[in-house]
């Protein structure tokens, strides 16, 4: 008789975990310690794209904007002109979908980041240490009306000045 229940045991056993590794993930789950899950997760990394992408958007409709140089491309591309329709009216959603992406992906989170790298988007921009500093100050807002918590700020901002070579004077 002991013989049946341990076959029973070892079948539920195999059964469950057959289905438990089936019907997993196919995204890799953060670890509870990744700076991204310490940032709110996809909403935290979420919210504080939005607030970069409104802050931005801010800043280059100011009438002594030091973003508007490095910007104006993408803004004349989203909005109509002379009573012509805009040209590439997706372009900003594009661009908030790379850096929700990119910004998710160095936290380590789930996304992996697959646009183009910082030297390739940013090439032919010639962005100033004036439009990459105006950009950080506005990061800094972003984080803080996000209540992005200081440790997690300066790992944040860390990995993101990592990248200041790639995207200043090119």
């Amino acid at each position: 008789m002991l013989t049946p229940r341990l076959s029973i045991a070892s079948a539920l056993l195999l059964a469950t975990t057959l289905l438990t590794t089936a019907c997993g993930s196919k995204d890799p789950q953060p670890t509870p310690d990744t700076l991204y899950t310490r940032m709110g997760g996809s909403t935290g990394i979420a919210a504080v794209t939005d607030q970069m992408v409104a802050n931005v958007g801010a800043e280059a409709g100011q009438p002594n904007s030091v973003m508007l140089r490095s910007h104006k491309p993408m803004l004349d591309a989203i909005a109509s002109q002379n009573g012509q329709p805009a040209t590439d009216p997706t372009r900003l959603q594009r661009l908030r979908n790379n850096v929700f992406d990119q910004f998710t992906d160095i936290t380590g989170g789930p996304i992996k980041y697959t646009g183009k790298s910082m030297l390739v988007a940013h090439k032919g921009m010639a962005v100033t240490n004036a439009e990459y500093t105006a950009w950080r100050g506005l990061l800094d807002n972003s984080l803080a009306t996000k209540n992005i918590g200081a440790k997690e700020k300066a790992e944040f901002t860390a990995l993101i000045d990592a990248m200041k070579t790639d995207v200043v004077n090119h």
